[in-house]
């Protein structure tokens, strides 16, 4: 059968003639007929049509020209080859949709322009747009109750092909049931009796497992009865589509993987800008309502550093609003950009449920379909209805957390080492297997992300820690110095005094006297800010209540009057015992008290600093270092333990990060909380190591701490 060429002239095709008849006129404007069609089509396009926008997901990002072309020849090949009246392909797509993608027909009925040109006559009649051609409007959705009679579900519900007497099938419920009879008249002046809508899939695995992924359907209307052999003949073309869809999709997401490996390449150094953009990657780039990316932490923490939700979905004022609701409901703030608020414990009984720490616990991605399992306990159960709510708003079908790991080799054994989870959110009705697996892939590299940003940022620790030390060593040449002075002074003046008679002696040590008493104030200053970094230091047995009190008497004695100060010191009853240097753990305390205490002054407040020590039931010491002063910024919570990073004029930056860095190599955490204007409050963990430390503890009452 020849296909029309643009210059060959034909008469009106038959829906042409049809439309153009003046009984069709007649039918469609009788003013019963004519009211019913209108408002029964107008409320269904309502429904239809206002089910929210359309996201874009990986394979309906696929239908490039390239695949559409294939696509088209498929149909056209079905109706040009094998003599069907008409054909159509639609592909499975995010939200569980299948929308048409190719469309033929039998030139001798009917063309492109004339379906057009049909569409614009009935949606003017309607007063809504109507198109089999355009794939935003002709597409039903699988597991939606108002499609259950389509054809086109119906044969992806069933796993295989679906024949059908009546044209309609095809169309129900896009064209609601008022216009079923119009339809079944165009079927009977076509000379159509059954029309097959045949399912096409691709073979994946899943945990190794083959499982089979719908990938689309293929439409076929035939003025005869389809045969068992038309059938073989329609799957094979329908694996023809499936494998043109499969080889798109595949070379998209290497394209899209690719395009996300340059953009974390290019700002490798900034973990926070590659968290960011991963999370833009899976919802701008795959097409999913929102994702969120949590890197694990050194306190065994998964906190929310990035969070995109598709702006045509939800607003910023969207989600504030939702946020005030769920904080009434809590009690307390909640919100989801709060890496604070947004963070849960994997080894902690107490976030067993969250999704997150399912998912690293289980080593493998972990789905759910309700939203909720993201941020059990950190919203509490009062919240549960409202959250249903949200995700019914969002059209949230389902939500998964994606772990992702590095193998690193421990002791000659290869390891797998947790470094985030990757979360997103789908209006399918389940992730398909190769969503999980291309998941799993964006998971592996945001792991090597984190890791050379971490790297980078270590080795960049490392590279100021150097300089830093220099001029530490500066420093400390420039106040040998200064200290020789202050000595040669002495001794000339001793020398003086000594060659004096001893009638002037008297008034030479009386003229000299305060200038020599400031000399010798200023040298036992150097002497007190000189350490020797060579000098070994060795770990002992410690009870961590005595570092604690030698800290504060070291700092309120350098720092304020401890009249103005009230102290509230709640240690631990029993010795909290830790092998470690007790010089270096009073030190780190010291360091946090002497931050206190600035703050308090800087507030100008009547000072309340609170100092306190328990066991915990994890085994872990707690040391708490609390305060009233003026607080921390939220911008500078994270920034506080960097080395460099300081907001006094006179400070290196170097202080909190050493102990941060000397707690953390303990085996041990640190976290701050703070609110301006009201106060911070640091918390210590250490191990427990009572089992290594069998002689009595040190007692250090004495000036044991150096200054960092």
């Amino acid at each position: 059968m020849e296909r029309r060429t643009p210059d060959t002239e034909s008469p009106p095709t038959l829906p042409g003639r049809l439309l153009q008849t003046r009984l069709a006129t007649w039918l469609l404007n009788l003013p019963p007929i004519a009211w019913l069609l209108r408002i029964s089509m107008q409320q269904f396009f309502r429904r239809h049509l206002g089910r929210g926008p359309i996201i874009a997901a990986p394979v309906e990002k696929a239908a490039t020209a390239s695949l559409e072309a294939t696509l088209r020849d498929v149909t056209e090949d079905v109706v040009n080859v094998l003599g069907y009246v008409g054909a159509m392909v639609a592909t499975y797509e995010q939200g569980d949709a299948l929308p048409v993608r190719a469309l033929a027909l039998d030139p001798t009925i009917a063309t492109t322009d004339d379906i057009r040109r049909w569409e614009t006559k009935i949606s003017e009649f309607v007063g809504q747009p109507i198109s089999i051609t355009d794939p935003n409007i002709a597409r039903v959705y699988v597991y939606d109750e108002l499609y259950a009679d389509n054809l086109s579900v119906k044969a992806v519900m069933a796993g295989g092909p679906v024949i059908s007497n009546a044209l309609y099938d095809l169309f129900t419920p896009i064209a609601p049931p008022a216009t079923q009879s119009v339809v079944d008249g165009i079927q009977h002046t076509l000379g159509v009796q059954q029309v097959i809508a045949v399912p096409f899939f691709l073979e994946t695995l899943e945990r190794g497992t083959p499982v089979r992924e719908v990938v689309g359907n293929l439409f076929a209307v035939k003025r005869g009865r389809i045969t068992e052999h038309d059938v073989r003949v329609l799957a094979a073309f329908g694996r023809q589509a499936a494998a043109a869809i499969g080889g798109e999709r595949r070379r998209l997401e290497i394209e899209l993987a690719q395009r996300l490996i340059f953009r974390m390449q290019t700002s490798f150094q900034d973990e926070q800008g590659i968290l960011n953009r991963i999370a833009h990657w899976v919802v701008d780039d795959l097409g999913y309502v929102g994702a969120m990316v949590a890197p694990y932490e050194s306190d065994d923490s998964l906190a929310v550093y990035a969070l995109h939700i598709n702006p045509a979905v939800a607003s910023p004022v969207d989600i504030r609003h939702w946020e005030q609701q769920l904080s009434e409901l809590a009690g307390r703030p909640l919100n989801l950009a709060d890496v604070e608020t947004a963070r849960v414990y994997v080894r902690d009984t107490a976030y067993q449920d969250n999704l997150s720490t399912r998912a690293a616990q289980a080593g493998e991605p972990v789905t759910s379909n309700d939203i909720y399992d993201l941020f059990r306990p950190i919203a509490p159960l009062s919240t549960h209805t409202v959250l249903q709510t949200i995700q019914q708003q969002l059209g949230i079908q389902q939500v998964i957390a994606v772990p992702f790991f590095l193998e690193v080799l421990d002791e000659g054994e290869t390891q797998h080492e947790l470094f985030g989870n990757l979360f997103a959110a789908t209006r399918s009705h389940a992730f398909q297997a190769s969503e999980i697996a291309l998941l799993r892939a964006v998971g592996q590299q945001a792991a090597v992300g984190i890791r050379n940003a971490r790297l980078y940022r270590r080795a960049e620790e490392q590279r100021i820690a150097a300089q830093m030390f220099g001029r530490m060593a500066f420093s400390a040449a420039k106040s040998v110095h200064a200290l020789r002075n202050h000595i040669g002074t002495f001794q000339l003046h001793l020398n003086l005094v000594e060659a004096l008679p001893p009638e002037a002696r008297a008034q030479q040590i009386a003229t000299q006297n305060a200038p020599i008493h400031a000399r010798l104030t200023a040298a036992a200053n150097i002497l007190d800010t000189l350490r020797e970094p060579w000098r070994q230091i060795t770990d002992e047995c410690t009870d961590v209540n005595d570092c604690m009190r030698n800290a504060l008497g070291r700092a309120l004695s350098q720092e304020m009057d401890p009249s103005v100060l009230n102290t509230q010191l709640e240690l631990s009853p029993e010795p909290l015992l830790v092998k470690l240097s007790p010089d270096m753990l009073t030190e780190a305390f010291r360091l946090m008290i002497h931050n206190a205490l600035d703050a308090i002054q800087e507030r100008g407040v009547t000072g309340q600093l609170r100092l306190s020590t328990r066991q915990l039931p994890s085994h872990e010491i707690e040391a708490m270092i609390g305060d009233n002063g003026s607080g921390i910024r939220p911008e500078n919570l994270r920034r506080i333990f960097d080395i460099g990073w300081t907001t006094k004029s006179k400070g290196m930056g170097f202080g909190l990060f050493w102990a941060r860095d000397y707690i953390e190599g303990l085996g041990g955490s640190i976290q701050v909380e703070s609110v301006l204007d009201q106060g911070t409050t640091f918390t210590l963990r250490l191990p427990e190591s009572t089992s290594v430390c069998v002689e009595e503890p040190r007692s250090n009452k004495g000036e044991i701490c150096a200054t960092i």
